[in-house]
């Protein structure tokens, strides 16, 4: 009978685990493109976007049309910054692009949702540079 009781427990603690861990992040690197066709990496790792690179077409004050280089983690930030993805896939960050422009004048959005090899996002630049474009990648 003790065996049975302690295949059973296994049996539900199984159940409860799997489910749980089934939505996760995967870890590795997804590449893909932008709406512009422009190449997108992003490198995830224990449910955490650890790198994010693309360079969405958009405008710059004094420059016109141009592609804006969008990195996360930023010059502004530390380099071992990351961004939690939540247990549905989903992520946001606001973060500042340049360490020698001001918030206002450079603010950067990385908003997406994983789900299953792929992700789906969109990157939104303000200030004195506008763009937004969504993208699409795949776990490589």
């Amino acid at each position: 009978m003790p065996r049975l009781a302690t295949a059973t427990a296994l049996t539900v603690l199984a159940a409860l685990i799997v489910p749980a861990t089934a939505g996760a992040a995967k870890n590795g690197t997804y590449v893909g493109k932008d709406e512009g066709k422009v190449k997108v990496v992003m490198k995830v790792k224990n449910s955490r976007v650890t790198y994010f690179q693309g360079n969405p077409a958009g405008s710059c004050y004094g420059i016109g049309s141009t592609l804006v280089a969008f990195k996360y983690p930023s010059a502004a930030q530390r380099p071992s910054a990351s961004l939690k993805i939540k247990k549905n896939g989903v992520f946001t960050v606001v973060f500042k692009g340049s360490p020698d422009v001001s918030f206002k004048d450079d603010q950067r959005t990385l908003t997406g949702r994983i789900k299953g090899n792929r992700v789906t996002g969109r990157m939104i630049v303000s200030g004195l540079c506008q763009a937004d474009q969504k993208f699409k990648a795949a776990r490589r």
